[in-house]
């Protein structure tokens, strides 16, 4: 398995170039010839940068004897995307119907999806089920009396981990901190062993197999990690001690963070990998346990900085206040976590690469009614009316939060790779914005 520098510490898909014309390059191709194929917006995704990830999360795992990457689904999921996680044999994180349908039209095997959320309904557990031999990563004690009932109507047994909360917090945003105290995901340390006995109650429609825990995203440090790691171990003894219940899975969760400017320190996939399991084992071991299946769950490291957004420079103005904005063809519908999670993205002109940076920033502003719609709030780069500009490292979290807002389409998706530029995602028409909308006759 050959590595190049690992796709989550740098800020532009690993195969991005400039070519003799000055253009951004990314798989092989122009993204200015590209802008003029497919449109603007364009979310623009490097198959490669993919790919190296996850070699990179497999890699990394080698030193652990049974190892699972479970790809989160809700960073970026699509049939495309699905397609791509079946050929690479690794398995699938979910938290809807529509995440699971998805993989189920792509031929995910079953036993290779994981099955998240804090209310799960009734019909989603049902087509889990129903779909074969899936894992079910349950909440709290009324989804688990939920799915135990739905599983002994359908006849079947399903396999449960319960996530639990670990009361540790990583370096990253509070809006997307997870595994703190009064998260609403997951069980309270306090509460689990309640839902344990519950669960063994139901022994002829559960099978419990193991404890999950997910302490946030975009994290950079380790120790969070490795100290949430240790309270997993400690629960795995307590639990065969008092239950005599041996888990056969142990579900570490993700959030490894990605380069979005110069500024971001990131650890390397391969060595967060290496590092996470190779603590868990040595935790596991130190307490006299049999190694469980060991499961990672990466999203935003494994297609971040795969993805970027290609826009058309609109109009250009300076305030008295000598503040200067260029607008561009997206913003807030496209790319929601500036307005959301204040966060910070990395720009270039990717029709004039070559060109010199401005001595004083610009902000790159959205085309929505919010004044909050800056995707870059302060950038060097020389953008012009007309020019193309590149936002890199909106992989994950846009397409899957994107909305019509202002009853706008939202933009085509391209997949560049193995010489090939493809839609994976078709540009939504106003057609589409009208599909459902319905007009009651008094209205007429």
């Amino acid at each position: 398995m050959v590595l190049v520098q690992s796709p989550n510490s740098q800020i532009r898909p690993i195969t991005a170039q400039v070519n003799e014309l000055g253009h951004l390059t990314v798989g092989g191709f122009d993204t200015v010839e590209l802008a003029s194929r497919f449109g603007t917006p364009l979310w623009l995704m490097d198959e490669q940068t993919i790919v190296e990830a996850i070699n990179a999360y497999k890699q990394g795992l080698q030193g652990y004897q049974d190892s699972l990457v479970l790809y989160a689904g809700k960073a970026f999921l699509c049939l495309a995307m699905c397609h791509l996680i079946r050929k690479l044999q690794i398995g699938l994180d979910v938290v809807s119907e529509g995440e699971l349908f998805t993989a189920g039209q792509a031929g995910i095997a079953a036993d290779r999806i994981y099955m998240h959320g804090n209310n799960k309904s009734e019909k989603e557990i049902e087509q889990g089920l129903k779909y074969g031999d899936i894992n079910i990563v349950v909440d709290n004690l009324s989804e688990l009396n939920m799915v135990a009932s739905v599983a002994r109507r359908l006849g079947k047994k399903a396999r449960l981990l319960f996530r639990v909360i670990p009361g540790v917090e990583p370096d990253t945003h509070q809006h997307i901190v997870t595994g703190h105290a009064d998260s609403k995901f997951g069980v309270a340390l306090e509460q689990l062993n309640s839902l344990i006995e519950t669960a063994v109650s139901h022994k002829h429609s559960i099978e419990l197999a193991g404890l999950h825990a997910h302490i946030g995203s975009q994290a950079h440090e380790l120790k969070p990690y490795f100290e949430y790691i240790e309270i997993l171990a400690d629960l795995y003894k307590d639990i065969k001690q008092r239950f005599d219940l041996e888990f056969s899975q142990l579900d570490i969760g993700g959030g490894l963070g990605i380069a979005y400017t110069e500024n971001d320190e990131t650890t390397s996939i391969s060595n967060w990998t290496s590092a996470v399991s190779s603590r868990a084992a040595s935790a596991l071991r130190k307490r006299g346990l049999a190694l469980p299946k060991l499961l990672i769950e990466p999203g935003r490291s494994v297609v971040g900085t795969a993805g970027l957004t290609l826009y058309r420079a609109g109009h250009k103005k300076t305030l008295p206040s000598g503040i200067t904005y260029v607008a561009v063809d997206g913003g807030m519908a496209d790319n929601p976590r500036p307005i959301t999670y204040q966060a910070q993205y990395s720009a270039a002109v990717a029709s004039r690469m070559n060109a010199s940076l401005l001595e004083f920033p610009i902000a790159l502003a959205g085309k929505y009614c919010e004044s909050g719609d800056i995707i870059v709030k302060e950038t060097y780069i020389p953008a012009e009316t007309g020019d193309l500009i590149a936002v890199f490292g909106t992989g994950a979290y846009n397409y899957s939060m994107a909305s019509n807002y202002n009853r706008t389409g939202r933009p085509a998706c391209v997949l560049v790779g193995n010489g090939q530029a493809d839609v994976i995602i078709e540009r939504e028409t106003n057609d589409d914005l009208l599909r459902h909308d319905r007009v009651p006759d008094r209205l007429r």
